[in-house]
């Protein structure tokens, strides 16, 4: 048994209203403030069974990174920009914008969750501001083990419970591939895999997929949100991330950039 499950917003597929929070935080993570993750991208795909929660990072004016399992069968993303609160501000900045341009890995295998990266073009080039900003590309082959890094997202706050209703994010330490197979089986964890654990049991959950990780201190994009242990985000176990420097050739060649 592989023991994992992707952490797409599928399984709280998205009405008209959204369940509010119960005031825990997502896996002992803190409230961002407004500005502090200006690539932080917020998705919600329409599927046919409705609409699924993810995240994404901005990687230029028209260009965001997200999942693979999260454009599976998408018809178009409704992609937020500048968004602290999960539900639309009228005054709070946010620029909201429709797309049907998405562009998933082509050998994306979603039984091993390997190659787990996609694409999504905005229809227009937004104007970069202190809340709308891309983040860095990784360069070379740095494993980063042992590195600090920050995840974020909108995603379940405990096992079953609600969306946060603030961006929240968490510091991780990136762990070696050895170590997580410890966790995952090892046909899940490959050299295009990264994964990262909490101090304090801080775990990425439901809905935060497709989101990003960076760096510490750098606003380095070195991760995308894929998969956490079956048995739960709230254990402390490691997640697991699409690791960017494997797919930035991919990135560059899609995007031009």
């Amino acid at each position: 048994m592989l023991q994992f499950i992707l952490l797409l917003g599928s399984c709280l597929t998205l009405s008209t209203t959204i369940p509010h929070s119960d005031g825990t935080r997502v896996v002992n993570g803190e409230t961002a403030t407004i500005g502090q993750f200006p690539y932080q991208v917020l998705l919600k795909v329409q599927l046919a069974q409705g609409r699924a929660l993810c995240g994404g990072s901005l990687l230029s004016n028209q260009w965001v990174l997200t999942a693979g399992h999260c454009v599976q069968g998408a018809k178009y993303a409704e992609v937020t920009l500048g968004a602290v609160d999960f539900e639309n501000g009228e005054t709070d900045g946010r620029v909201v914008l429709n797309s049907t341009e998405i562009v998933r890995h082509e050998k994306y295998n979603p039984l091993f969750a390997t190659n787990d990266v996609a694409l999504i073009r905005l229809p227009k080039a937004v104007e970069f501001h202190d809340r709308i900003h891309s983040v860095a590309l990784p360069s070379g082959n740095n494993n980063y083990v042992d590195c600090t890094v920050i995840v974020s997202g909108w995603g379940l706050q405990k096992n079953g419970g609600n969306v946060a209703q603030k961006l929240q994010f968490a510091p991780l330490k990136v762990i070696s591939n050895n170590q997580c197979t410890k966790t995952y089986n090892p046909l899940v964890i490959r050299k295009t895999t990264i994964c990262a654990q909490g101090d304090e049991k801080q775990s990425p959950c439901n809905g935060d997929s497709g989101g990003p990780l960076v760096l510490e201190g750098d606003n380095i994009l070195v991760g995308v949100v894929s998969f956490g242990h079956i048995t739960g985000c709230e254990r402390g176990l490691p997640g697991a991330f699409a690791r960017v420097t494997s797919f930035v050739d991919w990135v560059r060649k899609k995007t031009g950039l």
